[in-house]
């Protein structure tokens, strides 16, 4: 059965354990077909020849393979490859648009391959028009010495349409395993869109697809409610060393859509001997934001129980220290990016010349961020540790300085006066299920609390489910209580333990109903230390 979310935020309490890492990665060959075929550079001019009926089964029925043929550069052909379509909410396009594509070279002829791969992406980069971030993204992990799915260019035909330059990825497949891993026959689960390890992830590969005691039992690990027997038992299922520097490198790049940060675009693969390892997946929006921080990991379960435990932060540190030199000094990175960019402009130009210039655009917009990101890196590294709040005499500590979360179009989130009361406000008049929040982050000593509020609604109708209505939680917690309707003025209080030495959590004021209004009172937003139960 999978494990429900829980709260697993911790700050302390050292770990006297020696970690190993690696112990089931090994070196990428350089006699790899693969790997020889992406390094050399080349943009082959491929072909996808589809029938009729494979055609429009991929209009109706777009997550299923059709057969087809794969030409390349109008003399190499290889018959009977499987062929849907594949993209999550910001990428996917239909079939007469743009398609994002996965080949499955071997899907009807067992054997087949294309330049050593079983399985291959073809990204519509329709987030990333200067087509480089998945490139990069796979160098930079692969020159950290970690195992990332290679990346390159084509430039893309399906049938007579003329689709332009594509980008082109390696599958997560037995050669890409083969080449990163000891065994290639361990489980590989697929991270889905925004789910965490706690969740009913698809396994894409492994020998008893009912068999998830591996994943369930890291996941479960998290939720130990003894710090130093949670981290043991993390530390025997995940590779807690190569863990880290994933998160390191994930957030060095600004991989704002990967795991440590948004819980989505990766994979876990756990070889049958050994510990787990996370891979990088979708690095197509890297470098959004030059000053993006590194040390905020409130959500992902696993990310957030690692970078809370003492030794493991400060691992985590080092690691970020030790990976600068990956891409500073930057001029090499800038020279190489020139170099893809000047390779990919014929193709462009042969397409639209308009294309072209807003790709040499994109491009400069890109080294911009990074030239950014790099001068940035050491002082974002530097930046303390956030501190506990402060509480007064009486053990109380007011909240102020909420942000709104708006998750919804046509919400307003604001802050208002109603009847006198200063408050934080969130409304929708028109009907259509949503879910927005004012959100704080606190850092809280080990100790048991009591958060309070005072709320307000009108017209509110819950979206069905466990945490409909307007309410108070702590992120990555459920809410045990529920207002709707209309009601005056409401005092709602949650308690919290913190058994670890400090805990980084985050508040939410939050509604998510079908329509209606929710105030918060501004001043009755507090936390207070209570005694132990």
């Amino acid at each position: 059965m999978v494990v429900g979310r829980l709260l697993v935020l911790v700050l302390s309490v050292v770990l006297g354990m020696q970690l190993t890492a690696g112990e089931t990665q090994k070196a990428e060959p350089k006699n790899s077909e693969t790997v020889e075929f992406f390094d050399s550079g080349v943009i082959p001019e491929l072909k996808l020849v589809i029938n009729e009926e494979g055609q429009q089964k991929l209009r109706e029925a777009p997550r299923d393979y059709v057969r087809g043929s794969l030409v390349e550069n109008g003399d190499t052909s290889l018959k009977s490859i499987g062929i849907k379509l594949k993209g999550a909410a910001g990428s996917y396009r239909d079939f007469d648009d743009r398609p994002g594509l996965t080949l499955n070279i071997d899907k009807y002829k067992k054997d087949q391959r294309w330049h050593g791969m079983e399985k291959l992406h073809l990204n519509n980069a329709v987030q990333d028009e200067s087509y480089l971030c998945e490139w990069l993204g796979s160098k930079i992990f692969r020159e950290a010495g970690y195992p990332a799915p290679l990346a390159g260019h084509v430039r893309l035909w399906i049938n007579d349409r003329d689709m332009g330059i594509y980008v082109l990825r390696e599958g997560f497949d037995d050669p890409f395993l083969k080449r990163s891993f000891d065994d290639k026959n361990g489980n590989l689960y697929d991270g889905g869109f925004v789910q965490d390890i706690d969740s009913e992830l698809e396994m894409d590969s492994g020998d008893d697809p009912d068999e998830r005691s591996d994943l369930i039992g890291l996941a479960t690990s998290c939720y130990h409610p003894h710090a130093p027997t949670r981290w043991n038992q993390m530390a025997e299922r995940v590779d807690i060393e190569q863990f880290i520097r994933f998160m390191a490198l994930e957030r060095i790049c600004g991989h704002w859509d990967g795991y440590t940060l948004n819980m989505n675009n990766y994979r876990v693969y756990f070889p049958r001997e050994g510990r787990a390892v996370f891979l990088p997946h979708g690095m197509d929006q890297l470098f959004g934001d030059p000053g993006a921080g590194v040390y905020d990991f409130s959500t992902p379960l696993l990310a957030a129980a690692v970078i809370q435990n003492n030794e493991w932060r400060g691992q985590y540190r080092k690691q970020l220290q030790a990976l600068l030199p990956v891409i500073r000094p930057i001029d090499r990175w800038l020279e190489r990016i020139d170099a893809r960019r000047d390779q990919l402009q014929p193709h462009l130009e042969a397409v639209n010349p308009d294309q072209a210039a807003a790709h040499r655009d994109r491009v400069n917009e890109l080294k911009d961020r990074l030239t950014e990101r790099a001068e940035q890196l050491e002082e974002i590294i530097n930046t303390p540790d956030p501190q506990p709040i402060e509480f007064d005499e009486q053990g109380v500590a007011h909240l102020a300085d909420w942000y709104p979360v708006p998750e919804a179009e046509e919400v307003r989130v604001e802050e208002a006066d109603l009847e006198g009361v200063a408050s934080y406000m969130i409304a929708r008049d028109r009907f259509g299920d949503y879910g927005s929040s004012w959100r704080q982050r606190v850092v809280l000593p080990r100790g048991n609390y009591r958060f309070q509020a005072r709320i307000k609604t009108d017209s509110v109708i819950p979206i069905p489910d466990d945490m409909g209505g307007a309410g108070v939680r702590v992120s990555g917690m459920s809410r045990a209580h529920e207002l709707a309707g209309t009601s005056d003025w409401r005092t709602v209080t949650l308690d919290l333990e913190v058994a670890e030495d400090l805990r980084d959590i985050e508040l939410l004021l939050e509604i998510r109903a079908r329509r209606g209004t929710v105030w918060f009172d501004r001043g009755s937003l507090k936390i207070e230390r209570v005694l132990a139960p």
